[in-house]
């Protein structure tokens, strides 16, 4: 919105200072930490910055799709979780399972120590499993870049710089072959850009996953030369049916979500 009504940055400054002083100042009164409720399940969050504040408060604008994710679990799920960030999906699933087990995918070091505190205050051990790496079309390294670095901030991406955090990518595939985890029964991928390169990874494993919950962006795609109609294609090649979700009620442009579904 700023961008579109040209904001002046001394007002865009004076905003951003206020807003932090606000959630500072609620994260106090909440004791570090609050309940979110998503139909049965209550999930609790701990608060340090002002995005984890924003995150908790709003579920990311996704409230409404991770209920959907939630009443079609019937708790012996493996549900792998690409993109985990500080568990805003995770928790919640793995709240809900019974003997099933869900895998969170987050390479960003400062999000997956507060990951693991909050999956760690939510469900037993067994319930879950945190991997540091970014699933991807094939097996290496690459840059971790962001345009910020906070917890509960969700824009991190794969870059072609020379420098900067390295990070181990993997193909799904190739964890299943290995043996290292089931086949994942549902997916749920918010990668800002690398949607296409989460499915090619999955190759011939996206014939045996029923459910797949996709948060596309529409710009940052280019990051990686392809486009969220390719995404599409991609799943429609493989058997889905596509279900379109809206764009988050948190008013995020350049975002849509969507429900792949056999």
């Amino acid at each position: 919105m700023a961008a579109r009504y040209d904001v002046p940055p001394i007002l865009m400054r004076a905003y951003f200072a206020a807003e932090r002083a606000y959630c500072r100042a609620r994260i106090a009164v909440a004791g570090g930490a609050t309940d979110i409720e998503v139909g049965d399940e209550t999930v609790r969050f701990g608060l340090s910055t002002r995005m984890e504040y924003r995150r908790a408060r709003d579920l990311g604008g996704e409230r409404a799709v991770i209920a959907a994710l939630l009443n079609e679990l019937d708790g012996t799920e493996t549900v792998w979780d690409v993109g985990a960030g500080v568990g805003t999906y995770t928790c919640f699933v793995a709240n809900a399972l019974t003997s099933g087990h869900v895998v969170a995918f987050e390479p960003e070091a400062t999000n997956r120590a507060r990951l693991r505190e909050n999956l760690t205050a939510n469900a037993p051990d067994e319930r879950w499993t945190i991997l540091p790496i970014a699933l991807a079309d094939r097996n290496g390294v690459a840059v971790l870049a962001s345009e910020f670095v906070e917890a509960g901030g969700g824009h991190h991406y794969l870059s072609t710089d020379d420098t900067g955090v390295l990070v181990q990518t993997q193909c799904g595939a190739a964890l299943v072959s290995k043996d290292e985890f089931g086949v994942p029964d549902v997916l749920k991928i918010d990668v800002q850009g690398a949607e296409k390169l989460v499915l090619d990874g999955m190759g011939s494993l996206l014939d045996t996953v029923e459910s797949i919950y996709l948060e596309i962006h529409r710009e940052k795609s280019d990051r990686y030369e392809t486009h969220p109609d390719a995404v599409e294609e991609s799943l429609r090649d493989a058997g889905y049916t596509l279900i379109p979700l809206g764009e988050p009620t948190n008013r995020r442009s350049g975002v849509y979500l969507l429900h792949a579904c056999r």
